[in-house]
């Protein structure tokens, strides 16, 4: 979490999936604005707050296991599942071990790390639309780089993925790898990880480094002078410093390299319509 932000007005936290859509029809009947958000792990939030309802699916947890294949809750953090996993000699996701968010974020971002994308492993995802619960196929949920179509169908109740069975050992040791290379690559401090996605094959921070902003400050936020894709919050930052840093770093790539960074960090603005992070 980046640390900034103003308040929400109403936050709701389904604990089942039966709340959560009682939630939705609730809100849905009385003509009440809403937007739903999983662990934002990378979720900016206007400083002047949220004027909908907040359906949060953080508490929405549940894990069930058949031989290879596991079903995960959308609230279920990916730090918890991939553990889950290697306890149960499952290997297929060690480089997402140390992915912040949840299984319902993850999965509408399509997260990945090391190569390695929750997409790769999905056999499919159940989908609260329009009041109904789809089973929708993976090939039908339009994985590509940091993107899904999920967001523009519903909201994410639970997701199916299928490992291999592995050597536990292996697994464990791959895992705690990946961990410490991403805690050696990636700045400490209140963050919301990654701002922008890839270009091409190079890594918006290469960019970012070769434009000269590392260690750039707007307000107290400043560019990351050990990974030049992190925003920090050093001294009280806003989300509008955050927001006038990334814009900034955005303008100087696009004018030095010819390069257009699209934002992987989502924005929530003060006034919203209904829409799901």
């Amino acid at each position: 979490m980046f640390g900034s932000g103003g308040n929400l007005v109403c936050v709701v936290y389904p604990r089942t999936v039966e709340q959560l859509e009682q939630a939705i029809r609730a809100l849905k009947s009385e003509g009440l604005k809403y937007c739903v958000l999983g662990a934002c792990s990378n979720v900016l939030i206007d400083d002047n707050g949220v004027d909908s309802v907040v359906v949060s699916t953080q508490k929405l947890k549940g894990k069930d296991l058949d031989g290879e294949r596991l079903y995960l809750l959308a609230g279920e953090r990916m730090t918890v599942i991939c553990r889950y996993a290697a306890e149960n000699s499952l290997s297929g996701i060690e480089g997402l071990c140390s992915i912040p968010g949840s299984m319902g974020g993850g999965l509408a971002m399509n997260c990945g790390a090391f190569g390695r994308e929750l997409g790769d492993v999905v056999e499919y995802a159940d989908i609260l639309i329009d009041g109904k619960i789809e089973r929708i196929k993976a090939k039908d949920l339009g994985f590509a780089y940091r993107h899904s179509k999920v967001k523009d169908m519903g909201i994410v109740v639970g997701v199916g993925i299928k490992l291999v069975e592995g050597d536990k050992k292996r697994i464990g040791k791959d895992m705690k790898g990946y961990a410490i290379a991403r805690a050696m690559s990636q700045p400490k401090g209140k963050s919301l990880g990654s701002v922008f996605k890839k270009s091409g094959n190079m890594s918006a921070g290469y960019y970012i480094d070769k434009a000269g902003l590392k260690g750039y400050k707007i307000g107290g936020a400043q560019i990351s002078n050990i990974h030049a894709n992190f925003i920090l919050n050093i001294d009280g930052a806003t989300s509008t410093d955050f927001l006038r840093l990334a814009d900034y770093a955005k303008q100087e790539v696009d004018k030095q390299f010819g390069v257009k960074l699209k934002y992987e960090v989502e924005y929530l603005p003060a006034v919203s319509s209904t829409e799901h992070i």
